[in-house]
């Protein structure tokens, strides 16, 4: 079994989607906290290559000569049958009676999906955690995972998984920690969260990274705002990251890797040299209607980010490599 209301089968998992633990792979991330930690594990533990920035609206950033398909998409899901991607969004109306086809989400590793979550179907109950704690316990079925003692925060606050303990989603959280087998003494998540925390200490380190890196938007790569590119981010003429950006970017990447253990070896990941591919992105309240209309357009991506607020890309005016 995949998935189900019980524990995770990850050999199944494993064998559904072998692509996720294996070596030498090409990936694009999403340039926000939780892709750029994707990003340093899967090089660290994989041996994979960070080539492209996906913001999952408008912009795909894309090293220069590679194609899509090479290429596995971390923290997103791509409705395309021929490319592989991992992602934690809802990204069905229901499972059954729309004009979706689950074929072309078949190279699609998503947890929701394991278990059935869906706009209409236990949406509260969707997966709360971010892409980097379901890559954990997948590569960690396999292979054995370090961390420093420092690692709790830094993998605890991607996609603000940490809030999730203490708010009211808490019960949630619980579930999906159970169905990911973190009571098992071998899960990898399990290390990461069961130690000592001083509260004190803990908020203190918290208040640091909120002031240092969220409220200077220090946390991610800024490629757009609202989905138009951000000019000082992205240097057209050089095709890659301007310099400012590039600082920031290894500032940060260094942060997480002190904090993990994970070495950043800067020759796996790209910064210039790239294509820029153009989208269109669209926001509307999520219904039959809508979701149909999506998928009649051929959406290459498409996230239920609320109850009333549904996410999709249309490839245009540009395509994928």
């Amino acid at each position: 079994m995949v998935g189900g209301d019980d524990v995770i089968d990850y050999n199944a998992v494993i064998a559904k989607y072998p692509w996720v633990v294996e070596r030498e792979h090409k990936c694009i991330i999403s340039p926000d906290a939780d892709g750029m930690l994707c990003g340093l594990f899967m090089s660290q533990y994989l041996n994979w290559e960070i080539v492209g920035y996906y913001d999952n609206g408008k912009n795909l950033i894309i090293k220069k000569g590679v194609e899509a398909k090479e290429c596995v998409f971390l923290d997103t899901e791509i409705y395309r049958p021929d490319i592989r991607s991992a992602g934690q969004h809802i990204s069905l109306l229901r499972t059954k009676n729309t004009l979706i086809n689950l074929e072309n989400y078949k190279n699609c590793l998503n947890p929701n999906s394991l278990r059935g979550r869906t706009k209409e179907e236990n949406f509260g109950l969707k997966y709360p955690m971010g892409t980097i704690h379901l890559l954990l316990c997948i590569v960690g079925a396999r292979q054995v995972i370090n961390f420093t003692e420092n690692s709790f925060f830094v993998i605890l606050q991607a996609d603000g998984t940490l809030n999730r303990f203490l708010d009211r989603y808490s019960e949630n959280l619980y579930d999906w920690l159970h169905f990911m087998d973190v009571k098992n003494p071998k899960n990898v998540l399990r290390s990461v969260i069961r130690k000592e925390v001083n509260l004190m200490d803990l908020n203190k380190e918290y208040v640091e990274y909120v002031q240092y890196f969220v409220k200077t938007k220090k946390d991610k790569i800024p490629i757009s705002n609202k989905g138009e590119l951000i000019i000082e981010s992205f240097n057209a003429l050089r095709d890659g990251f301007s310099e400012s950006c590039i600082i920031a970017a290894k500032k940060y990447l260094n942060f997480l890797a002190a904090q993990t253990g994970w070495v950043l070896d800067e020759k796996k990941w790209v910064f210039d040299n790239f294509r820029l591919y153009r989208f269109t992105k669209k926001t509307v309240k999520p219904g039959v209607g809508t979701f149909n209309t999506a998928v009649t357009e051929n959406f290459l991506s498409l996230a239920i980010t609320a109850s009333d607020t549904m996410e999709y890309t249309l490839e245009a005016p540009d395509r994928l490599p």
